[in-house]
């Protein structure tokens, strides 16, 4: 389904591209403005495309035809609930637009995105096998309590029970 999307698209100080295209996608509005502006890049050109949004267009349009032919006198016998009739079709509209202008009570704090958040809890129980390894192949107790969060002397006691250090 075709959409009308709005493009601007200017070089340096000079608008070189105002208008709207029909197209399927956005991806598709950039390829036709390529074609409109007889360029194989759009590198240099600082554009933007928006989506128009007809429907919603036509739902405030229809919604003011019929606010004004209630208001106006007609041949035909109107109906007495001409304005419940409207205020029932525009009830979407206006519900829309409320979203639309609705702003946070208070503004949402900047979160930095944390890869390693989603991580599960280290387990209460160390992986001593995998302790070991890093123990004999780095010959650091401290560098090694520290990777796995245990405390040197349990680190100590343990190699020593077991014989790590030969």
């Amino acid at each position: 389904m075709k959409h009308t999307y709005k493009l601007i698209a200017s070089r340096g100080n000079e608008i070189v591209f105002d208008n709207r295209i029909q197209a399927d996608t956005p991806r598709n509005a950039r390829r036709e403005l390529k074609k409109l502006l007889g360029l194989t890049s759009l590198s240099g050109i600082v554009y933007s495309i928006t989506e128009i949004p007809v429907d919603l267009i036509r739902e405030i349009v229809d919604a003011r035809i019929a606010e004004l032919a209630g208001g106006a006198p007609l041949q035909t016998p109107v109906p007495a609930d001409v304005e419940t009739l409207v205020m029932e079709r525009l009830k979407p509209i206006l519900a829309r637009l409320a979203t639309l202008d609705q702003t946070p009570d208070e503004p949402t704090a900047a979160s930095q995105f944390d890869p390693l958040s989603d991580l599960p809890e280290p387990a209460i129980e160390p992986d001593w096998a995998l302790i070991k390894r890093h123990f004999r192949r780095y010959r650091n107790p401290e560098a090694t309590a520290a990777k796995y969060h245990i405390s040197i002397i349990i680190l100590h006691a343990r190699a020593e029970r077991e014989g790590w250090a030969s």
